[in-house]
């Protein structure tokens, strides 16, 4: 599905899907594919949209929709059907421009298309006007800030580290996105043990296919199911190191819970057991 995408805006499903949980949502909405689109865009709204930013668009977001219980990040949130209908016309934005990628100002022109949708009113409330944009940004290049995907360097590290990169398990990641990421797993809980990781027993209903972790909901057979070590896997909540049984590689089959979420042994012990990570300078850091 995510072929055509340039790695930037790749990034933004990832800091989508990470803002739905922030918000408790069950699904990734349009107002979290804009707020993706302002973690990783700065230069381009500072550019062409300077009224709009995160802080703006987030209160606005938590005004108008309120904040639910935060779903784990081990939890997959799927695309609700307005953000896959912005995916369906970022698609034909790049058509439209004979762009053989989809972009990050593709799917910026896709949410204002609906005007329905909250990110759309929340542009046009900060002065967005799509055939505006069209026509500033027709025919300008991607801009892919560096080869990020997922947050995540890829391609051989340089020589001399980059002051705004890190590298964890070998690859190379955002600075920023990592200290805002830790700071959020310090403010969730203060309590991590280390322990083996195993799998859980879940419950799964019948209709929806939705997944629980309140096994007492199986008391309700006929709508809920009972599915024993029913979860496979999970991933550090920082760096998306995947965490599953494997008594032979402790790296993935060890980590460190708090009861919800689980960081990996490197993730843990780099920058939650040592407080100098949130006051080092960012050189210090890499």
């Amino acid at each position: 599905m995510f072929e055509r995408y340039t790695e930037k805006a790749r990034r933004v499903i990832f800091f989508a899907r990470y803002e739905a949980s922030q918000f408790g949502s069950e699904y990734i909405e349009p107002e979290h594919l804009l707020l993706g689109l302002l973690r990783d865009n700065t230069g381009f709204f500072a550019r062409y949209l300077p009224k709009i930013t995160y802080a703006a668009i987030e209160q606005e977001i938590r005004q108008f929709t309120g904040l639910q219980k935060r779903t784990p990040t081990s939890v997959d949130l799927p695309l609700s059907q307005r953000s896959k209908r912005v995916l369906a016309y970022a698609a034909e934005e790049a058509e439209r421009l004979n762009h053989r990628h989809i972009g990050t100002e593709h799917l910026l022109f896709a949410l204002l298309r609906d005007e329905k949708h909250l990110a759309a009113q929340l542009l046009q409330k900060y002065g967005a006007e799509l055939e505006d944009l069209r026509k500033k940004i027709a025919g300008a290049p991607p801009s892919d800030g560096g080869k990020l995907i997922y947050g995540r360097l890829t391609g051989a590290a340089p020589a001399q580290p980059r002051a705004e990169t890190i590298e964890i398990h070998g690859s190379r990641w955002n600075l920023e996105y990592i200290h805002e990421t830790v700071a959020r797993c310090q403010e969730r809980c203060w309590h991590w043990q280390k322990q083996m990781w195993k799998p859980r027993d879940i419950v799964v209903n019948r209709q929806t296919g939705a997944i629980s972790f309140d096994l007492t909901l199986a008391a309700d057979a006929a709508t809920f199911e009972l599915v024993k070590n029913g979860w496979k896997k999970d991933h550090c909540a920082v760096c998306r190191w995947e965490m599953f049984d494997s008594p032979e590689d402790a790296a993935h089959g060890v980590g460190y819970t708090n009861g919800r979420e689980w960081l990996c042994t490197e993730c843990y012990e780099r920058f939650i057991q040592e407080p100098g990570f949130f006051s080092s300078s960012y050189s210090d850091v890499t």
